[in-house]
């Protein structure tokens, strides 16, 4: 009897055991890997989308040597991913002029099977397109369409009903409210660029008037990043005040605003300050909506006197916010690394939200910075885990999308750095644009293009709706109620998951003890 009882408790053990290690305990890191980082081709400044049939679109400012008759020609260079997992060979699919403009670049699909980009060609902003299946071959990308007729940054996506949706940074010559060309920015940030929003419901062919956004007199607006949340709200993030491609302003602050229209009318700024110290400000913002509604912003401060990257949380649509908590494990790179990168956020099927940066577990200046994901989920901070480090090679600018089965799919470029350069300016050698992949733990979600059998409408553009604009507002702070993320905690809650399962395990053993004895 004491024997059989033996054995069914040690059963009952590894089976609990097996149960143990194949379910993940709340916050603990999956066992999958990222991929080693693969070279896509000579450039910078990369984005990327993904179609419904699971094809990957990678696109960047590519670079043709100088030839004597073609002068330096800039060019939007592309690669696809198709859905077995094989890559088309990168291919020089738009150019966009001479003279070293640098090419900013968005993709997005829609549900009928075409890939749209809009380019940065010499200082202005153009649209085109070319089939999802095919675009790498430069001949079926259709004649652009004009978007503005000056610009620096620029993004787009397209959201659920096939709209699409553009923001830029825009110069003077800008369409203001009364439709007249007026000089936008005034001292002490004259020549500045501001926010503007465009939106097509027809694929490109056709869009609004320039809505501003971003509109103030004497600052400029960097690093724009346009998405759509589970919810189907659209949001635009950006950081408010100094503008690079201007050399003008100082930073101020960073913003978000969101649209529940499909972008025909949009919410006021909410403005965060970082806490409005005097020596230091906001900057670099990436911002996300979790699967609950709730919105987090992510950030850094524009100086070294603090190199934390911080995160807020609000649970009423920007109303009220946490107070500034750094998150651990990781600092920014020093800001004189460079001044044009960026962050990431991205929140997968079942919640999790992973940040992307380029940072450093240390404020060693022996060490780059490296390409690093941090996972959020229930409060909690993952420990960094490092997907990219080169001692030759600096990363930025990385930007990501989820696959059909949960996967992630990264995409960012590299400068490489001469030891013996007085400036970052000086030092660039030579840029490269990588790809990782993170494997997925879902089943995939494809579905079939749906092309359309009407034939297009001829390509105007058109005005759908006036713009207005709204007053600037601050948003107060509100109590912090996110638990604040640190090895300790981590630690405790692996074990006590530890305990309960221990717990449950003796439980099970004293039960089947009683039932074998009264047998």
């Amino acid at each position: 009897m004491m024997k059989r009882t033996l054995a069914l408790a040690g059963s009952l053990f590894i089976l609990l055991t097996l149960s143990l290690l194949a379910v993940p305990v709340a916050g603990q890191q999956s066992r999958a890997a990222w991929s080693q980082p693969q070279l896509l081709g000579p450039g910078w400044w990369n984005s990327l989308t993904m179609d419904r049939e699971g094809r990957l679109h990678v696109a960047w400012y590519g670079k043709i040597e100088s030839d004597e008759d073609l002068g330096s020609p800039d060019v939007m260079s592309y690669a696809a991913r198709e859905p077995d997992g094989t890559w088309t060979e990168h291919n020089d699919v738009i150019y966009t002029g001479n003279g070293g403009y640098t090419v900013r670049n968005a993709l997005a699909v829609t549900s009928n099977g075409m890939l749209h980009a809009v380019y940065r060609a010499g200082a202005v902003h153009l649209f085109a397109s070319a089939p999802a299946r095919a675009a790498s071959d430069a001949s079926l990308w259709d004649k652009p369409v004009s978007i503005n007729d000056s610009g620096y940054y620029v993004d787009m996506i397209a959201d659920r009903h096939d709209v699409l949706h553009v923001v830029y940074s825009g110069g003077i010559g800008v369409l203001s409210r009364g439709g007249q060309i007026v000089h936008a920015e005034l001292s002490p940030c004259a020549l500045c660029n501001d926010m503007y929003y465009r939106r097509s419901t027809d694929g490109g062919l056709t869009w609004s008037t320039a809505l501003p956004i971003g509109f103030e007199a004497d600052s400029g607006s960097d690093r724009i990043e346009i998405f759509e949340g589970n919810s189907g709200r659209l949001y635009i993030s950006w950081d408010e005040g100094h503008d690079w491609y201007q050399g003008s302003g100082t930073a101020k602050d960073v913003r978000i605003v969101y649209s529940d229209d499909g972008g025909l009318s949009w919410s006021d700024p909410i403005i965060l300050d970082g806490g409005g110290y005097v020596d230091r400000r906001p900057i670099q913002i990436a911002a996300a909506e979790l699967l609950d509604g709730s919105l987090m912003a992510v950030w850094r401060y524009s100086t070294d006197l603090d190199r934390s990257i911080y995160y807020q949380m609000s649970t009423d649509s920007g109303i009220t916010w946490t107070k500034p908590q750094a998150i651990p494990g990781l600092i920014a790179r020093s800001i004189n690394d460079t001044p044009l990168d960026d962050y990431k956020l991205l929140v997968d099927r079942l919640g999790t939200v992973s940040l992307f940066a380029a940072g450093q577990i240390n404020a060693s200046r022996q060490m780059n910075a490296s390409i690093y994901q941090i996972r959020y989920r229930d409060g909690i901070w993952s420990a960094p885990q490092r997907i990219f480090y080169s001692r030759e090679q600096r990363p930025e600018w990385p930007k990501a999308v989820l696959g059909p089965q949960n996967d992630i799919h990264l995409v960012f470029f590299t400068r490489a750095i001469r030891e013996d350069a007085i400036n970052v300016a000086d030092a660039v050698r030579d840029l490269q644009v990588y790809y990782a992949y993170y494997p997925g733990n879902l089943p995939a979600q494809i579905t079939a293009f749906n092309p359309t059998s009407t034939p297009p409408p001829t390509p105007t553009l058109v005005q759908i709706f006036e713009p207005t604009q709204t007053p600037f507002r601050l948003q107060s702070p509100m109590e912090e109620t996110i638990t604040p993320a640190t090895s300790d905690t981590y630690a405790a809650q692996v074990l006590l998951s530890g305990m309960v399962a221990a717990g449950l395990l003796c439980a099970g053993v004293l039960v089947i003890s009683r039932y074998v004895r009264r047998r």
